[in-house]
This record gives C-alpha cells, sequence and structure tokens, in this order.
C-alpha cells in the first residue's frame, strides 16, 4: 500500500509525541517504587512492552518514509 509523505510524517509525529509519554509514565512508575518494607511487595520493574512496539513502529514509519523518498 502507497502513503503519502506526509501521512507517513504525521505518524511519526504522533508516535514520538507517544514514545515520550511513554517515557515520562515509565519515570513516574520508577520513582514511586519504594525501598526497604515496599521493595518485598511490589514489582520492582515496569513494563517496557509498550515502549517496544512503539519503537517498533517508528522504525517501520521511518523505513517507509526513506521509501517514499527513493
Amino acid at each position: 500500500m502507497k502513503y503519502k509523505k506526509a501521512t507517513l510524517q504525521k505518524r511519526l509525529e504522533r508516535l514520538e509525541e507517544s514514545r515520550s509519554k511513554e517515557n515520562a509514565r515509565l519515570t513516574r512508575v520508577a520513582n514511586n517504587i519504594g525501598w526497604g518494607a515496599g521493595m518485598r511487595r511490589t514489582k520492582c520493574t515496569p513494563s517496557f512492552a509498550k515502549l517496544d512496539s512503539i519503537d517498533e513502529k517508528i522504525r517501520n514509519v521511518k523505513r517507509l518514509l526513506a521509501e517514499c523518498e527513493d
């Protein structure tokens, strides 16, 4: 399927914005992890699955943009 360059650029901007929001969320989650007794009762590492999927989408859009420019 052929995409217009402007559409791909808008999609890339939207994905990068959602990536920055996800980074902020992960930072908040990491900052809220307590030490001591709380450490034994909470999950110590946040999930990075959403961030990884956003990164994969960004790579795909950049690849499509490169193909558009050829």
